[in-house]
């Protein structure tokens, strides 16, 4: 057996077209409806402020804070003050910084590899942001920042973005390295474009050695941040007949031949430890996380974590 760096699409059968039409269908009318519940809910609470647009003038109240006092159009009257009240915001806006790095485009299998994993969760949080008439945004990284789709809520656009993720090469030798799309996120180019609060997913393997958590907890403060762990699909068994195995690590490109069954081991005693290990330095930032993987796909998971986060 011979693990490759071959992308997912190289190595399927199944077209994008075909993939997309099944990963719609796994977002069903009764995921969809709960999604939208809970981004209403979101709109009227975590994600609801001052907005922008004038509404109306009312009297001052006593006791009422003067910050929204209109002293202007006050003058005008023979007593009393006037407040003046802006029209909330409430388009959500969703913003996706996903790894594009050769880690996530290799697996035991097409359908286990963490590339289609991160199709899957994209395909059904971008559909339920978009039905609700909220906006997209999206950051695609590897070791740099590759790709940047400002918020959309095209359902045309969100269908490009899939297939170009579905047809993504990866860069040969780029590590994972989460600082440039958080840098993204604090900078005036992410961070200045709206001023409304936003939901910020991390979708990662967050298989990286950069010092990203201090950013995380930074962007925090200011909106929202749900890291999202990709696992790989590790097989229970292996066959019979399993002997010797040679991989290639895409991102070091270094060759290695192991015991079949004794690196299946050792393959999930650190997914184990990596999760341990991940979950204590999320609480002790103060982060949430979802750890997914194909073999435990659980669309309402990922709604309740997001649920959990509008508290």
């Amino acid at each position: 057996m011979q693990i490759t760096g071959a992308t997912a699409s190289e190595r399927s059968d199944m077209d994008f077209g075909t993939w997309y039409a099944h990963a719609t269908r796994r977002a069903d009318l009764r995921l969809r409806q709960r999604v939208q519940t809970i981004m209403q809910g979101m709109h009227a609470s975590t994600f609801r402020g001052r907005g922008e647009d004038f509404e109306f003038f009312q009297p001052h109240a006593l006791g009422e804070d003067t910050a929204h006092i209109d002293w202007r159009a006050s003058e005008r009257l023979e007593s009393g003050l006037l407040v003046r009240r802006l029209r909330e915001e409430r388009v959500l806006e969703v913003w996706i910084a996903a790894d594009l790095s050769a880690s996530i485009f290799t697996g035991f299998s097409t359908e286990g590899c963490k590339q289609r994993l991160l199709l899957d969760l994209i395909a059904i949080i971008g559909r339920s942001v978009i039905g609700q008439q909220d906006l997209l945004g999206f950051v695609g990284f590897d070791r740099d920042i590759r790709t940047v789709m400002q918020p959309f809520r095209s359902e045309k656009t969100f269908v490009n973005l899939l297939q170009t993720i579905w047809e993504h090469q990866p860069e040969s030798g780029a590590a994972t390295a989460l600082l440039p799309a958080l840098r993204f996120f604090e900078t005036q180019e992410g961070a200045s474009q709206q001023r409304k609060k936003r939901l910020l997913l991390l979708l990662s393997d967050f298989e990286t050695e950069d010092d990203w958590l201090p950013a995380a907890q930074r962007i925090h403060a200011m909106h929202p941040l749900l890291p999202i762990v990709l696992e790989e699909a590790v097989p229970e068994h292996l066959p019979t007949s399993a002997g010797l195995l040679t991989y290639r690590d895409v991102e070091s490109g270094q060759l290695q031949t192991v015991d079949a069954r004794a690196w299946l081991r050792l393959l999930h005693e650190e997914r184990q430890e990596r999760r341990e290990r991940y979950l204590a330095a999320f609480e002790a930032s103060g982060l949430g996380a979802l750890f997914v993987s194909q073999q435990a796909f659980d669309v309402d998971a990922v709604i309740e974590y997001l649920e959990a986060q509008r508290v």
